[in-house]
């Protein structure tokens, strides 16, 4: 497919030259205003750009009264701007866009549509919203026309504007750059239209390489909001496994789902030892009650000597919160400062059986958290850490979280706040970019009962449930 670039005073006149050089065929790929060079920069005359693409070198067009079907809602001129002269009324033409063509088109400007990276390596961008494959590719055999309204399998309708009914004559400038500026809007819509149909339609091609029954799993770990590299990586390997052996699909993908999300690693406490466990983690996330759901487990169930000790002096109410709980559960409360001070507020617990650290929540973006965390490491000789994180967090932000934290080479993770979010897909995409294992899960926010060891069976059921 060839690109050619029209300039003239008027989209109009553009598409007039297009329809003489290029034929009715030609595609409309953008518009937009330009001023012409030579000039200074108030008294420059603006003129119009307009990008058409086409198959092949066309004849000149005669203007017969023969054109050919047309697409419905779609006029003459720049998708429906009137033509300017007042003898001749404007005409409607047809603009023929098939998906196959929609996509050479889109891929010789830009690669919108994702594609997984080699190598099984995280990093790509959010995921395209799940379908079936037969919905895919039935969308993508038809040409693309108008839409009432979105589809519950996840196409996006495409916004085709509607043409003006009047003819316009002697219109003030002011009107006809306002008119411009509609038009340009609604061309940059029907782009993106384009192009989040296109990221469909390669995706659908995609899960036609899986059989209907790991077609299924797939969109089951999609819908959790699995990552779409991690939810193909596991779909290839369960076809793999099933091609070979001749296995249940369903119980592959399970055995695949367990292995992955490994066994849970809950605080182990040491015989004639004290353990130090210290929770870290971003703002928001559930620290300061996990904290109190963890000493009261560790001092009501397992009958232990618990001390707390809290270092977030940031947060206006984190102190009087930790402070309640541990009158409430009749446990030892210490406040540090500064990391150089939980020395001496360890030697206050020496009796205890085990002491959690409370700390302040940061940005991932704040490097001087990083060396807060690493003094209260070592100034704390602590045995565990433990890495707190939401489930509603998106990839992105998970993939920051991690990032922002990478400088800890040994600790474990707590996916709170399950109870706010109906996909759990956030559990498989931390075990994925971490590789360490899970330690709670905490739903809900009663103390001590919303938390409990990481549950590997209940957490694989509900990655292969559909529409959790």
């Amino acid at each position: 497919m060839n690109i050619k670039r029209y300039v003239a005073p008027t989209v109009p006149e553009a598409m007039e030259q297009i329809k003489r050089e290029l034929g009715r065929d030609a595609l409309i790929l953008s518009q937009r205003s330009i001023r012409k060079k030579g000039l200074p920069g108030l008294f420059a005359k603006p003129m119009m750009e307009v990008v058409a693409a086409y198959e092949t070198p066309a004849e000149p067009v005669s203007t017969d009264k023969n054109p050919l079907p047309k697409l419905r809602g779609v006029q003459s001129g720049a998708y429906g701007a009137p033509s300017r002269s007042a003898e001749t009324p404007a005409r409607n033409t047809e603009l023929s866009v098939t998906a196959d063509r929609a996509l050479e088109a889109l891929d010789r400007l830009s690669s919108s549509a994702y594609t997984p990276p080699a190598g099984g390596k995280p990093g790509g961008p959010p995921l395209t919203a799940p379908i079936t494959a037969s919905q895919a590719y039935a969308k993508a055999s038809q040409p693309f026309a108008a839409q009432p309204a979105k589809t519950d399998d996840g196409f996006r309708p495409l916004d085709v504007p509607e043409a003006p009914r009047e003819r316009v004559i002697n219109r003030q400038p002011e009107a006809r750059d306002s008119q411009l500026s509609a038009l340009e809007n609604k061309i940059d819509e029907l782009s993106s239209s384009l192009s989040s149909l296109a990221g469909t339609i390669r995706h659908s091609h995609d899960a036609r390489a899986y059989s209907p029954d790991i077609d299924a799993l797939l969109l089951s770990l999609l819908e959790n909001e699995t990552h779409e590299e991690f939810a193909h990586k596991l779909a290839r390997e369960v076809s793999d496994i099933v091609k070979k052996q001749q296995a249940d699909p369903n119980e592959v993908m399970e055995q695949l789902l367990r292995q992955y999300i490994g066994q849970a690693e809950p605080i182990k406490l040491k015989r004639f030892k004290r353990t130090v466990v210290l929770l870290i983690g971003p703002t928001g996330v559930g620290k300061t009650t996990t904290l109190a759901k963890l000493a009261a487990i560790y001092s009501i169930n397992h009958h232990a000597k618990v001390g707390v000790i809290t270092t977030d002096t940031y947060r206006i109410a984190a102190v009087e919160q930790l402070k309640t709980y541990a009158q409430i559960l009749e446990i030892p409360l210490t406040i540090v400062y500064a990391p150089e001070e939980i020395a001496d507020a360890l030697r206050e617990h020496e009796d205890k059986d085990i002491v959690f650290v409370d700390t302040a929540g940061k940005s991932p973006s704040d490097r001087s958290h990083e060396e807060e965390v690493k003094d209260l490491i070592r100034h704390s000789d602590c045995d565990e850490v433990h890495l707190v994180l939401s489930a509603t967090t998106s990839f992105t932000g998970l993939l920051n979280i991690l990032n922002a934290y990478s400088f800890l080479s040994d600790f474990k993770l707590i996916i709170t706040k399950l109870d706010e979010t109906p996909t759990w897909g956030t559990l498989l995409n931390a075990r994925f970019l971490s590789d360490k294992p899970i330690s709670y899960t905490a739903i809900g926010q009663n103390v001590p009962d919303d938390i409990e060891v990481a549950d590997v069976r209940k957490i694989v059921a509900r990655l292969m449930t559909r529409d959790p």
